[in-house]
């Protein structure tokens, strides 16, 4: 009996890479949409924008966030959409029919649980794009930087200001180290004083003064 050709053996070996390419290529969609239905979810439970990035200051981060919060909704339209047409591949690659169902019923209410959810943040955050330069405030205090941030819910419940020592890391990043939390007096202007800083409003009246000689950058 003749051996194989050279020929014979490259098309046994393609053979058998076939269904390994042909898994592959049914997959990936499916991978794709758990990326884009849990990668907001994973950022989202962090609590900061893109894991506490801190980058340039405060207030530039409240945008970053704005931008990100619409494009994880559009990251869980696209992983929803992916999810229900790709039902035929799901049940090849978990072969049970009912763990498929209970994976893709999991995974669909994850999605529409968060995108309830970014729809209100989106709607939250849009009404306070104006306030943005009343949220968040940055003072020059001889050679530190104090910021501000000021939590008004309005009639919701009861205002504070927030004030940071804003210390500047590597690559133009910052970390925020709490000074204090103090009642609101509207929209807020920081004067030098020993040790600290006074308080005023907008029309110029003192508050009263806060104390941060106990707080520095390491």
């Amino acid at each position: 009996m003749l051996g194989t050709t050279k020929a014979e053996q490259n098309q046994s070996m393609d053979d058998k890479q076939a269904p390994r390419r042909t898994f592959a290529a049914l997959n990936i969609p499916l991978f794709i949409a758990l990326f884009l239905i849990l990668f907001p979810l994973v950022e989202s439970l962090h609590g900061s924008v893109l894991w506490g990035l801190n980058f340039h200051s405060p207030k530039f981060m409240s945008k970053v966030g704005d931008v990100l919060g619409w494009i994880k909704l559009l990251m869980l339209c696209a992983g929803v959409i992916l999810l229900f047409t790709r039902q035929s591949e799901l049940r090849l690659l978990v072969k049970s029919k009912w763990v498929s169902i209970i994976l893709s019923v999991v995974l669909a209410a994850v999605a529409f649980i968060q995108l309830a959810l970014g729809l209100l943040g989106v709607m939250f955050d849009a009404t306070q794009i104006t306030d943005r330069d009343y949220i968040h405030k940055e003072f020059e205090m001889e050679n530190n930087t104090i910021y501000v941030f000021t939590a008004d819910p309005g009639a919701m419940g009861k205002a504070y200001h927030y004030f940071y020592l804003k210390c500047p890391r590597p690559l133009n990043r910052y970390e925020l180290k709490l000074i204090e939390k103090a009642r609101w007096v509207g929209d807020v202007e920081l004067k030098t004083s020993s040790d600290g800083f006074d308080v005023f409003n907008q029309r110029g009246e003192f508050g009263y003064w806060v104390d941060f000689g106990g707080v520095e950058c390491g």
